[in-house]
């Protein structure tokens, strides 16, 4: 078990792009300080091409399953200039193909069913810092391509609809690990001074102190092989 390389990234959003992250009156909010870390190893997977369709797509979520075949793992990525645009109204149209019936009808007007709804996006030209640790994908994209390859366009956000550049950056950044991923490789954060949570940001985002990426790349080293 070694520690895996470290690339030190820029992502910076081209399309505003939302997740219902937190509870607002009638809608909901973005998180826009922090791109979680298990959203970015997805993100980089599919731009990458490690999420090809499959046949036999297992039924049963398992995260660890999932991360544990890809090449890389990422850090939080921390926004620089966090901020949210204005409120808009979306609607979630389930009745286009002819309707469902009444008690999915009668569902419709509160939670997850709610037809029409509030959200709040991250606008375009926020800046987030991170760490990729695994192979550089930026040397794994030049090799697919044949030539020098330094943006790498990746899809995250609900159904995918937001579009984040991600480059290399020069800027020495600290980044942040999430003890809540942690726990999902079977490590015990409570147990490691090294995890202990400084920002409590949503139950699936714990994130850490700020730390060297050196340093949280030999953390991340005790949780899988690379």
């Amino acid at each position: 078990m070694g520690t895996p390389d470290v690339t030190l990234v820029r992502a910076l959003t081209l399309t505003p792009l939302h997740y219902h992250s937190l509870a607002v009156p009638s809608g909901t909010a973005t998180l826009a300080a922090f791109l979680a870390d298990r959203s970015m190893s997805y993100a980089l997977a599919g731009a990458m091409g490690a999420l090809a369709p499959s046949a036999a797509l297992p039924q049963k979520k398992d995260y660890r399953r999932d991360l544990e075949a890809l090449p890389w793992l990422c850090s939080a990525f921390e926004a620089r200039n966090p901020r949210l645009m204005p409120a808009i109204g979306k609607r979630l149209n389930l009745d286009t193909e002819g309707g469902y019936p009444k008690k999915i009808m009668d569902a419709t007007g509160t939670g997850n069913l709610k037809t029409w709804f509030y959200i709040q996006e991250v606008p375009p030209g926020i800046r987030y810092d991170g760490a990729i640790f695994g192979p550089d994908p930026f040397r794994m994209a030049s090799e697919i391509e044949g030539r020098e390859v330094d943006e790498i366009i990746v899809r995250t956000g609900r159904h995918l609809g937001g579009i984040v550049s991600l480059t290399r950056t020069d800027e020495p950044i600290r980044v942040r690990l999430n003890a809540h991923t942690a726990h999902l490789f079977g490590a015990d954060p409570a147990q490691d001074p090294d995890m202990r949570v400084d920002v409590f940001a949503l139950y699936d985002i714990q994130l850490t102190h700020a730390m060297e990426p050196l340093k949280a790349a030999d953390i991340v080293s005790r949780w899988r092989t690379f």
